[in-house]
């Protein structure tokens, strides 16, 4: 009986562990976002944006840290990738990520309607205090970099 609870114990243990280590511990925002910026497929060329000019276009976030990847406006292709205090507030920020998506839909919905179907399949993850929002026809590649950051 001893040996079955000591088994049990140990078998939740291990399981809690893996659950932790799937989560990104510490994540180079810069490294990240360049890497899907230059491994992703884009239509546009993208071009780092000023950190002042980050928050007028994510204006409903408060981060810790922010790159954004944006083309010259003819496209909606972008890479954003946030750093939060913790998971919670990235949590949090992922419907903020979809609510800015929600809003480029009925900014280039007139504008260059094309781009509405390129927004329709935007990435928006989380992955432990981090958030990475990406704007491409390639989300296969993003998908396969984020899954390598531990991004869900």
């Amino acid at each position: 009986m001893r040996k079955k609870w000591i088994a049990g114990l140990l078998a939740a243990l291990a399981l809690s562990l893996g659950g932790c280590s799937s989560a990104p511990e510490d994540v180079d925002i810069d490294k990240l976002a360049a890497e899907l910026a230059e491994k992703v497929s884009f239509t546009d060329e993208l071009a780092q944006i000023d950190d002042g000019m980050i928050s007028m276009v994510y204006d409903g976030l408060t981060w810790e840290d922010a790159v954004l990847y944006m083309g010259s406006g003819a496209t909606a292709e972008e890479v954003a990738v946030f750093a939060f205090t913790d998971a919670k507030a990235a949590r949090m920020a992922v419907q903020e990520g979809k609510a800015h998506i929600e809003s480029q839909k009925g900014a280039f919905e007139n504008y260059v309607p094309e781009e509405v179907k390129r927004l329709e399949g935007a990435i928006v993850q989380q992955g432990g205090r981090y958030m990475a929002v990406v704007v491409t026809e390639d989300t296969d590649t993003a998908d396969q970099i984020l899954k390598d950051y531990h991004f869900k």
